[in-house]
């Protein structure tokens, strides 16, 4: 590694060894999504160390995203969220190798494009873009990567990562496996396996908000503190990955972090 690098990283020292530091800087990483959680996951990672990161977001910045994504300002409204994290991202650590994607993924061929290559996929796409997320997590599985997505839940976070010869995303969520997505008309992730666990404070304010919720009426309130906190449970996991530091908590368990619960807990999705 040049000393330019050295330099740079060099507080990372310490907790992490020379070698795992190589092993960053030489991983790739595909986000798919840059809104709150993934637009903060692509700012951890580069600071991280990782080399190389593939990110792709068809979206635009929007006065409510301003609350809580990384990149959004008054500055940024309206404009591509790939876009605009890239050049934040690639100021931080120029030598970095950076590839940004204003399309999103629409189909398979757009998925398997975006894959092949990587080292880890991390899916932050949007709970209405389940079909897309299916096929990002078989993508990934075909080519033995590790998959992952980490969401905000109120002032906490979840994050659920898919071994490549454990159990696969269409189970974890209650479906048959290889389900013919052709003909696929479900499009948005299930409430109750984006939220297994239910703040104590969620109706606090609004007695009827989880029922308006799952009925599809509402969304989920998201702020600063829930998706920072996803977005460095996700960074985290990604880097174990990579380092193998410790073991991969993979599904059907996962990894929930509340600050006003003061809950951290490893559950398991029926």
């Amino acid at each position: 590694m040049n000393s330019e690098y050295i330099e740079t990283f060099s507080r990372n020292y310490g907790f992490i060894s020379e070698a795992e530091q190589k092993v960053l800087r030489y991983s790739t990483v595909g986000i798919a999504g840059m809104g709150g959680v993934g637009g903060l996951l692509a700012e951890r990672l580069i600071r991280a160390g990782i080399g190389h990161l593939r990110v792709t977001d068809s979206g635009t910045f929007e006065k409510s995203n301003l609350n809580r994504q990384f990149g959004s300002s008054n500055h940024t409204l309206g404009q591509n969220k790939a876009s605009v994290i890239f050049h934040l991202i690639k100021d931080i650590n120029p030598e970095a190798k950076i590839e940004y994607y204003e399309d999103g993924l629409k189909n398979e061929s757009d998925v398997d494009t975006f894959v092949d290559g990587c080292d880890v996929i991390i899916d932050e796409m949007d709970t209405t873009a389940f079909k897309q997320s299916i096929l990002l997590q078989r993508a990934s599985r075909k080519l033995g990567l590790y998959y992952l997505f980490s969401g905000a839940v109120g002032f906490g976070g979840i994050v659920v990562v898919f071994d490549p010869e454990g159990q696969n995303i269409e189970d974890y969520n209650g479906m048959a496996s290889g389900v013919n997505l052709e003909h696929f008309e479900q499009t948005t992730l299930p409430f109750e396996k984006a939220v297994p666990l239910i703040p104590s404070y969620a109706n606090t304010i609004s007695p009827t908000l989880i029922g308006s919720i799952m009925k599809g009426e509402a969304p989920i309130p998201t702020n600063s503190i829930g998706v920072g906190l996803a977005s460095i449970i996700g960074a985290n996991e990604a880097v174990n990955i990579l380092t193998k530091k410790r073991e991969i908590i993979s599904a059907p368990r996962y990894i929930y972090i509340d600050l006003i619960d003061l809950k951290f807990i490893i559950g398991k999705m029926p």
